[in-house]
C-alpha cells in the first residue's frame, strides 16, 4: 500500500492504521516528514521532493492519496493490474485495468465510535499543526493549504 501525504492530518492516521492491521506501508512524504513517516509505522519512505517519488517503486496494490496533485496524476503507474485508487484530496485519473474513486467522508456514527474506542484504547490523537480562533479564519484557511503544514488546523469556537 502506498499513502500519499502520509505525514499530513488525515496521513497521519491512516498510516498507523493501515500498518496496524498488517499492511506493508510505503509513504510518501516531503524531506522534514521522513522521521515522522517512520514513526507512524511505514515501511517505507519515499520523499517525494528529492526527485521522482516513483522511480524504482515496486507495484502496490493500492494507494490511498490525501494530496492531490503531481502524486495523484502519477498514481495510476505504480498500481498492480487490478489494483485501486482512492483519493480524498480530488478526483482521480481513470486507467484501464484499476479501479479509481475520489471519497467523501460522511460522518457515520459507528465509524466514529470505533475511533473513539481506538482513542480511548491509547491511540494517538491526531496531530494538531495550530489553533485559530473564529475571527482567524482566513488566516486557518491559508495555514491549511500551507505546504509544510503538518497534522490538522483547527478553529476554536468560543462558547
Amino acid at each position: 500500500m502506498l499513502i500519499h501525504g502520509a505525514t499530513g492530518g488525515v496521513g497521519q492516521c491512516a498510516t498507523p492504521l493501515a500498518s496496524r492491521q498488517g499492511a506493508h506501508v510505503t509513504a510518501s512524504t516531503s524531506t522534514h516528514g521522513l522521521p515522522c513517516a517512520r514513526e507512524l509505522g511505514a515501511d517505507v519512505v519515499v520523499d517525494h521532493t528529492a526527485g521522482p517519488w516513483d522511480a524504482g517503486m515496486e507495484p502496490v496494490d493500492l494507494v490511498f492519496d490525501t494530496a492531490g496533485g503531481e502524486r495523484l496524476a502519477g498514481s495510476t503507474g505504480v498500481l498492480r493490474e487490478g489494483g485501486r485508487l482512492v483519493s480524498v484530496a480530488e478526483e482521480p485519473p481513470q486507467a484501464t485495468g484499476v479501479s479509481s474513486v475520489y471519497l467523501v467522508v460522511e460522518p457515520n456514527r459507528e465509524q466514529l465510535a470505533q475511533i473513539s474506542g481506538l482513542l480511548d484504547g491509547g491511540w494517538p490523537p491526531p496531530a494538531i499543526d495550530s489553533v485559530y480562533t473564529l475571527e482567524q479564519a482566513a488566516r486557518a484557511f491559508e495555514r491549511n493549504m500551507a505546504a509544510d503544514k503538518r497534522g490538522k488546523v483547527v478553529l476554536a469556537v468560543a462558547p
